[in-house]
């Protein structure tokens, strides 16, 4: 059963915050030398102030000192089996004329899952562009199968109905390139950057708290993935008791795309999805976290496995203030309606997140803010499926999800 501790976090939106996130998470020596917290909300510095901070985070993210011998060699393996996995996707990035800013691959096509069987899945791949319409004229011209009876209405309808359903992807399922069966779909950089830096929706976000396979890179990308993975972890904490083991934290990550998704509660999605996942890639989640882990201040290991956090009702406090503010809007919502008094106006932020963070039912505050977050993206996404693949592929994709983990 997924854990009720879901996660959320409020971006570290702009400037000060913006900074002291990468840096944080790369360059922890650092934070004595800044202010412990900010409540401003300004925009976004030029991205050459963090880029070196992200550097410094992947390499150190190389290095993962808390993996068993046994979970070095699994995760050498897994890394030779991306280099394989990279090479096959690289020849169907080719297939595609339309220019392809950054690209990532991700789920069970790319990263085994535990509990299913050697069937292989379908890939799913996703393509950030910098102008959808465009994209998608380039593309119908060149690849008119792979779209559904939206197709015959043009790269405007199509980038209409992307942009204005859903969460802002528009997928094209159960395409055969070089051989390989692929779902592949288009977001736009600034949706795909915004959600990852203010968890609009989470459609994206959250899916890339889990590991993916990244196949074209870009600057701001691996930005903003810094930041969204350390919302993750600071939402986990505020979720997790001051004692816990590193599978608890990442099973407690893994589920925040998954809460409110319409999918989980009518069969859509193996019930044991976020388990299997993390089951069958530990050592890639250790890797992918332990720099931000050792990069906060407010949480050290205590052992192999095992994590502790400072549970002073100032430290969570000031965590809770840097979530995204989307995430702390809902919350402050759902702690009202908790009964929580909770003052409105912006400076009352100090006073409320101190207030939200002493009361014993946060956990469920916090989960219910993340679905109101997940759940109608996630609904107007699925429905938009039908649109974009078509209702026969529509059908045959949900009656290949069930089937996938019931006949395993």
């Amino acid at each position: 059963m997924m854990r009720n501790a879901v996660c959320q976090a409020r971006w570290e939106s702009k400037a000060v915050e913006g900074v002291k996130t990468v840096r944080d998470t790369a360059l922890p020596s650092m934070r004595q030398n800044k202010q412990a917290e900010s409540t401003d909300r300004q925009t976004v510095q030029p991205l050459v102030q963090v880029s070196r901070g992200a550097q410094n985070a992947q390499t150190q993210a190389d290095k993962t000192p808390w993996l068993s011998e046994a979970e070095e060699a699994k995760l050498d393996t897994m890394r030779d089996a991306q280099s394989e996995i990279r090479g096959v996707l690289d020849t169907v990035l080719r297939q595609f004329s339309a220019p392809i800013r950054y690209a990532f691959a991700y789920g069970s096509g790319v990263y085994k899952q535990s509990g299913y069987g050697a069937s292989k899945p379908m890939v799913d791949l996703i393509f950030g562009v910098s102008h959808p319409d465009h994209w998608h004229a380039l593309n119908i011209a060149q690849h008119r199968n792979h779209y559904s009876f939206m197709g015959t209405l043009g790269a405007n309808a199509v980038s209409f109905v992307q942009d204005r359903m859903g969460a802002g992807v528009y997928y094209n399922p159960f395409i055969e390139i070089n051989g390989v069966v692929v779902k592949y779909g288009v977001v736009s950089m600034s949706t795909l950057s915004s959600d990852l830096l203010n968890w609009d929706s989470l459609y994206l976000a959250g899916r890339m708290h889990k590991p993916t396979l990244t196949l074209r890179r870009d600057p701001l990308m691996r930005i903003s993935k810094q930041v969204n993975l350390t919302h993750a972890v600071r939402a986990a904490l505020l979720m997790l008791p001051k004692t816990f083991t590193t599978e608890e934290l990442f099973v407690c990550i893994a589920s925040l795309s998954f809460t409110g998704d319409i999918r989980m509660r009518i069969g859509g999605e193996n019930p044991r999805k976020v388990q299997n996942i993390v089951e069958a890639q530990l050592p890639l989640f250790k890797s992918r976290y332990t720099s931000i882990i050792e990069g906060l201040p407010n949480l050290e290991y205590i052992g192999q496995n095992l994590l502790q956090q400072n549970m002073a009702p100032t430290e969570r406090a000031s965590m809770l203030r840097k979530m995204p503010n989307n995430f702390y809007d809902r919350l402050l919502k759902q702690g009202r309606k908790a009964g929580i008094r909770l003052p409105p106006g912006f400076g009352a932020e100090r006073v409320n997140t101190e207030r939200l963070v002493e009361v014993d039912n946060i956990g469920q505050i916090a989960t219910k803010a993340v679905e109101s977050i997940v759940a109608w993206p996630a609904l107007t996404q699925s429905l938009k499926g039908v649109l974009s693949s078509g209702l026969t592929k529509s059908v045959s994709y949900m009656r290949a999800k069930n089937n996938k983990y019931r006949n395993n």
